[in-house]
């Protein structure tokens, strides 16, 4: 699962790894200890920005349509 040899974006220390994908295509690694907040923090980013685009979409379907 780990084993990807890199920093952490959370602690920034040297350690074996896992990447953590953002809805946008950006990217971060967090270690064993840092994983559970990454993690939640990573979806938690994921859920907001889909909200946000697919209240932006609604927004201009309804301009387009008066």
């Amino acid at each position: 699962m780990f084993t990807k040899d890199g920093v952490c974006d959370w602690c920034k220390k040297h350690a074996q790894v896992k990447k953590l994908s953002y809805i946008d295509g950006k990217a971060n690694f967090a270690c064993k200890e840092c994983y559970d907040t990454a993690k939640m923090d990573v979806r938690l980013y994921n859920l907001e920005q889909a909200s946000f685009v697919a209240q932006m979409q609604s927004q201009n379907t309804h301009q387009q349509s008066a």
